[in-house]
């Protein structure tokens, strides 16, 4: 490990002092939390009419449904309904959002219960831009805040406006 490496700090540290990283990821918190319910309410009821309460089934079936939405949701518009209500956007990093890219990136919602919060740890344990996921750091995707706030003076995240 070269010496310049290891005084790179990581996005817990970055997240520890930041407050726009903080709102950012308290925002894509919310989102995911919004599309969850948009997602597993419909998923549950329907299964729920025609005799499928199985745990498994309800699972598996959640975690399609959870990976076409976002997927067909990022790949034509670039965000979901709970990344619409809070301002969110998925963009690439480099070239244009495709079906792939959005499905790549969408493939841990699968285990909705569980893998996306350990593509966020890894992420954020990971050395690069503290707002990607380990998925997105991966497909070459981020997610953006379409409407940031102007910025005010006095705090200690924020650039001092050039006059």
């Amino acid at each position: 490990m070269a010496a310049r490496d290891a005084l790179m700090a990581s996005g817990f540290e970055v997240l520890g002092h930041s407050r726009a990283l903080q709102r950012h990821w308290a925002r894509r918190c919310g989102a995911y939390g919004l599309d969850l319910i948009v997602v597993l309410m419909p998923t549950w009821t329907i299964l729920t009419v025609v005799g499928l309460t199985g745990t498994v089934l309800v699972a598996l079936a959640s975690g399609v449904v959870f990976v076409a939405y976002g997927t067909a949701a990022e790949a034509s518009r670039g965000r979901t309904l709970g990344k619409y209500v809070f301002d969110l956007e998925v963009r690439p990093v480099r070239g244009t959002m495709t079906v792939r890219k959005a499905a790549a990136r969408n493939a841990p919602k699968f285990f909705w219960y569980l893998f996306p919060l350990l593509d966020l740890i890894l992420g954020l344990l990971g050395q690069g831009d503290p707002r990607q996921r380990f998925s997105d750091r991966a497909v070459g995707t981020t997610v953006v805040w379409r409407e940031a706030p102007p910025a005010t003076r006095g705090h200690a995240d924020i650039r001092p406006a050039n006059d």
